[in-house]
């Protein structure tokens, strides 16, 4: 029992993990067209942002760099995709938070 109690979170979190490479594929995205995207995205408004937010966000920028630069298409377009998540979303888990706070009050 024990067992089954320790590797279900893990096989949850790598499903997670996957679902950005997973949605990848389906929709035809790159490495190219997601750096394209983030770049066209580097204004983004960072001040609506909590600092781990940003931290987040830019860690996912910075690996997906580096997978580029090493010829890492699936890293790439992992982390890069996690990126775009989190600045398209930023403004709904903001939302999502301040409901959360609200209701624990």
């Amino acid at each position: 029992m024990k067992i089954i109690t320790r590797t279900l979170p893990l096989i949850g979190f790598a499903a997670l993990l996957a679902s950005p490479a997973v949605m990848a594929q389906q929709e035809d995205v790159t490495c190219e067209s997601n750096m394209a995207s983030l770049s066209e995205n580097a204004d983004y408004d960072r001040e609506s942002l909590t600092e781990s937010a940003r931290q987040q966000i830019d860690e996912h920028i910075r690996m997906a760099g580096e997978a580029q630069s090493q010829g890492d298409e699936e890293g790439c377009v992992v982390h890069s995709s996690k990126a775009l998540q989190e600045i398209r979303g930023a403004g709904s888990s903001e939302n999502a938070q301040d409901t959360e706070g609200n209701e624990e009050q």
